[in-house]
C-alpha cells in the first residue's frame, strides 16, 4: 500500500507541475488578455489586392498574403495587410471567398499590375483588438459572434464580410461593418 500511495503522490506532483507550466505558457502568450468588442466611428478604406475563391486550405491566398507582407516590410507600398472574408451561402462546402491585400495608408500611384483596387466605406463598425499569440486567439467564429452580439446590442446589423487588419507586430483588428 505504501508503494501505491507514493505512486499517486508522484503522479499528483507531475500533474500539478504540468498545470503550472501550461498555465504559465498560456499567460505569456496572452491567453488571459480580455477580448472585447467595441463600436468605432465610420471610415473609408482603400484596399489593393486580389480576390480568392478557393478551398480554405489552398496555398495561393497564403502565398499572396506573404507577398503583400513583404511589400509592406520593404516599403514598396505604405499600408497594412488586410484580409476581407466574405460569407457567401452559394459557395461549395469547405470553400471561402477572401479579398487579400493592403489597406493603403496614403494615395499612391504605383500599385502592382496584378492588384485590384477596392473602396470600402462604413457607417458604424464594430471591432475586436487582438494582441495575443495566434495559438491562444479566439477562433474566427467566436470573434464574429462577439461582433454580431455587439452590433445587435447597439441596434445594428452587420454586412456579410469581416475585415482583418494585420499589423507587423502580429497583432490584429477584426472589424464587422454595419449596414
Amino acid at each position: 500500500m505504501n508503494v501505491t500511495l507514493t505512486r499517486y503522490f508522484y503522479l499528483s506532483l507531475i500533474i500539478l507541475f504540468l498545470t503550472i507550466i501550461i498555465g504559465s505558457i498560456y499567460y505569456m502568450l496572452g491567453g488571459f488578455d480580455e477580448v472585447k468588442a467595441y463600436r468605432l466611428d465610420p471610415i473609408e478604406r482603400t484596399v489593393a489586392g486580389q480576390m480568392f475563391i478557393s478551398h480554405y486550405t489552398d496555398q495561393a491566398p497564403i502565398d499572396f498574403g506573404t507577398r503583400c507582407r513583404e511589400m509592406i516590410a520593404n516599403k514598396d507600398i505604405d499600408g497594412t495587410l488586410t484580409i476581407i472574408t466574405f460569407h457567401n451561402d452559394t459557395l461549395p462546402k469547405n470553400h471561402i471567398a477572401r479579398f487579400i491585400g493592403i489597406s493603403l495608408a496614403a494615395e499612391m500611384s504605383e500599385i502592382p499590375e496584378s492588384f485590384e483596387v477596392r473602396q470600402f466605406q462604413s457607417n458604424a463598425r464594430y471591432a475586436v483588438f487582438l494582441s495575443m499569440h495566434v495559438l491562444v486567439q479566439p477562433r474566427p467564429h467566436k470573434i464574429e459572434s462577439m461582433l454580431h452580439a455587439k452590433a445587435q446590442e447597439e441596434g445594428d446589423e452587420l454586412e456579410d464580410f469581416f475585415m482583418e487588419i494585420r499589423f507587423p507586430d502580429n497583432s490584429l483588428i477584426v472589424e464587422g461593418w454595419a449596414r
